[in-house]
């Protein structure tokens, strides 16, 4: 799977989540699926995110989205590498797991 594809589902996800806001203000959280879509597109931007970027991005708590986080990486979806002279840095990088489940949904709302 090449990034423009993994891009077109990160990017079509995200769409879906914005669809969905107006119709489930009240209902789960939905921070562990804005993670996600947050990290998958930076990352097939070619722009991958440090803890601390991510926080700078998304609207939630430190602590909620800490949280969840941790439940992502634990599970599978997203995983830390270190990269470049700096190895204090450490990137959030999408799972193969993680673009699969974005494809998937692609298929399903086509």
């Amino acid at each position: 799977m090449g990034t423009w594809d993994a891009l077109a589902d990160a990017r079509l996800t995200e769409k879906l989540r914005q669809a969905l806001a107006p119709v489930l203000p009240y209902g789960p959280s939905l921070i562990p699926t804005d993670i996600l879509i947050t990290v998958s597109v930076h990352h097939e931007t070619g722009r991958p995110l440090t803890m601390k970027q991510l926080l700078a991005v998304l609207p939630y708590s430190v602590t909620g989205v800490r949280y969840n986080l941790a439940q992502l990486i634990a599970d599978g979806w997203i995983t830390k590498e270190r990269r470049g002279e700096d190895r204090r840095l450490v990137f959030l990088i999408p799972s193969d797991r993680l673009r699969e489940a974005f494809a998937e949904v692609r298929a399903r709302i086509q």
